[in-house]
């Protein structure tokens, strides 16, 4: 994985929405795996075979290791397997500007392994670590994986926007030169016309002329098509 100092956030265009959403739901949805992890802890309290007790421990441990993942994944240690790096990379990246909420899901992480530590080695779950896990998954856990989720939405949604600034300044020069070059058409079309009196004036001798001419009419007639295509396709743009 790419280091931290080394991260580049990839062009928005480059992905599509679909993935963004997938990975992000991947974050989101470390508050179903820690409200699972304690109702994991609830049913092995109460359970006295050790076939169904080796089975929760099982079950317990995983969901400590899909949060210890994922949290690697944010802090830009790990990837997705089954999504593009570059998403990995993102979520790294845009997770540093949530230094304060990746603190509470590293706390989160750390709890989780400890209770399933503590849990699964004895017969009773320890009832002071189950209601301090209880109790910061449901308020500074579940507080900091909802502004890191709207962290993310926001940072893609301030990509599109400046995507559309710089597509719009650009319109603007293309705009300008677009100007330059119906100028140009304008003039070109004067020649030929121009040119046409003078061939004609000529007679015979002007039969060299008069092709000239037609071929700047014909010119003239094509870059007045061109800029036209293309101030069509500029004013789709600002209907975007």
């Amino acid at each position: 994985m790419t280091a931290h100092n080394q991260i580049t956030v990839p062009n928005a265009a480059q992905l599509d929405a679909l993935p963004y959403r997938e990975a992000i739901d991947r974050v989101a949805t470390l508050r179903a795996r820690v409200v699972r992890a304690a109702l994991t802890v609830s049913l092995l309290a109460g359970e006295k075979s050790s076939a169904q007790r080796a089975a929760l421990c099982k079950e317990l441990k995983g969901h400590a290791k899909t949060i210890r993942h994922t949290l690697t994944v944010i802090e830009g240690n790990a990837v997705f397997k089954t999504l593009p790096e570059e998403l990995s990379i993102w979520l790294a990246t845009t997770t540093q500007n949530h230094m304060s909420e990746l603190r509470v899901i590293r706390r989160m992480a750390d709890l989780t392994d400890q209770l399933q530590g503590s849990v699964c080695a004895e017969t009773d779950a320890p009832d002071p670590l189950v209601q301090e896990y209880i109790a910061f998954g449901q308020k500074e856990f579940f507080e900091a994986v909802s502004t890191l989720v709207e962290g993310f939405w926001t940072s893609i949604e301030s990509g599109r926007a400046l995507q559309l600034e710089r597509a719009m300044k650009s319109a603007a020069r293309l705009d300008q030169s677009l100007n330059r070059l119906e100028r140009i058409g304008k003039y070109v079309r004067s020649m030929s016309i121009n040119a046409s009196v003078e061939a004609s004036r000529a007679g015979e001798a002007g039969k060299g002329l008069a092709i000239i001419a037609q071929e700047f009419k014909v010119l003239a007639e094509e870059v007045q098509q061109l800029t036209l295509s293309a101030r069509e396709d500029i004013e789709k743009l600002d209907t975007v």
